[in-house]
């Protein structure tokens, strides 16, 4: 079989009336055009134009050849210009990671915006605290909060914005008591997130002084979830390490107790996970742009850090 470029170099002579406007039009060289349609009639011994040094006429088998090969080339064009939209107008499906709380306090308004600015973009969203593999899991993005330093990975990592915890309580839990030190802590039960863990412990951080403290914790509850810890927060079951942001309206609503506000009681970093910036979409570019400028212009509120 010849190549496509041979039924595409047929359609351009036929469609320009002649070799040399063909040529001219396509920038491909006289010869080339000729030697090449030459071939292909030599090929399956027929006759696709009848040509002398003035006159240039398509044979009917050759019109007949030309109406198909008219149909390959608008198929190309049309293959084309999918892939020409990609780079033009952000379109298209993008699967996405993001935890339940995280999505509710942070994310959701953010990607809807970003769904208003860009009409034909679709999400797909999985709403977990798993850490996910977006390889292994077929997914485009991950968007999350560490507590860690990064692991070592082949996937692209990008820190956006530092968040920061707090301790919070119910005050049916509390009962009018004032947790004053470290060691009052020890009076409440505790709510945790994660359950595969050997030990569990609250990492304080004073937000004059900087000064560090680790408590160690048996907690009476825990949650592969946020959305676990908060709601049983609220309950009264124990005492939680919970993002600011997350309950600062409950704690001004009085739903919430925030003790020791002096410490906060962890700092997360704020991540966007994908596979590669190699070959990227429009439309996962634009949404990456936009979630980093976004989330980034928040660090004058309370609960973030640039």
């Amino acid at each position: 079989m010849h190549t496509l470029d041979d039924y595409y170099y047929f359609y351009l002579v036929v469609k320009h009336g002649g070799f040399s406007a063909a040529s001219e039009a396509s920038l491909i060289t006289k010869s080339k055009l000729s030697r090449r349609i030459l071939a292909l009639e030599q090929k399956y011994n027929i006759s696709l134009i009848q040509r002398s040094t003035r006159h240039f006429k398509v044979t009917p088998l050759g019109q007949e050849f030309y109406e198909e090969c008219a149909k390959v080339v608008a198929q190309m064009q049309c293959a084309d210009h999918v892939l020409l939209k990609q780079v033009s107008e952000p379109e298209g499906l993008i699967k996405i990671s993001c935890p339940t709380m995280m999505m509710q306090f942070q994310v959701r308004s953010l990607l809807n915006q970003f769904l208003q600015q860009y009409p034909k973009v679709q999400l797909e969203l999985e709403l977990t605290s798993r850490r996910v593999d977006v390889l292994h899991d077929d997914l485009d993005l991950a968007i999350r909060t560490n507590f860690q330093s990064t692991e070592d990975s082949s996937l692209v990592i990008r820190d956006v914005i530092k968040t920061q915890h707090c301790l919070v309580a119910s005050p049916h839990l509390l009962q009018d008591k004032h947790i004053e030190n470290f060691d009052d802590l020890a009076q409440f039960p505790s709510i945790v997130l994660g359950t595969q863990k050997s030990q569990y412990s609250w990492q304080l951080y004073h937000l004059q002084t900087k000064a560090t403290a680790s408590i160690s914790l048996t907690p009476r509850i825990k949650s592969n979830d946020l959305a676990g810890v908060y709601y049983s927060a609220l309950d009264g079951l124990g005492i939680a390490d919970l993002p600011y942001l997350t309950v600062q309206d409950d704690i001004a609503a009085g739903r919430l107790v925030h003790i020791l506000p002096q410490w906060c009681s962890n700092i997360g970093m704020v991540q966007l996970v994908y596979a590669s910036r190699k070959g990227q979409r429009l439309a996962m570019r634009r949404l990456i742009e936009f979630l980093v400028e976004q989330l980034r212009q928040l660090k004058q509120l309370p609960g973030y850090e640039a």
